[in-house]
């Protein structure tokens, strides 16, 4: 399995917009924030078993959140 580093760094952004900290993301990995900081930027090319590490706790994440927000949608306190 070949892993894109532009695709990882994209599902990394977006899971930013889930609310998951870059420094959360780095802490869950075993690296530091910095670390994460440098991959989406380009200065540092994280390892692939990091990155595959990055993506199923980004996975699992959005996950938790979207069952989260069903949650608070079907009791009715807050809309989409």
């Amino acid at each position: 399995m070949e892993l894109e580093k532009e695709k990882v760094i994209e599902r990394i952004k977006e899971a930013k917009a889930y609310g998951l900290s870059y420094s959360k993301l780095a802490r869950e990995i075993g690296l530091q924030p910095i670390t994460i900081y440098m991959f989406i930027n380009g200065t540092y090319n994280m390892s692939k078993p990091k990155q595959l590490q990055a993506l199923c706790f980004i996975e699992k994440y959005i996950e938790q959140v979207k069952e989260q927000l069903r949650i608070i949608e079907h009791k009715g306190l807050c809309t989409k």
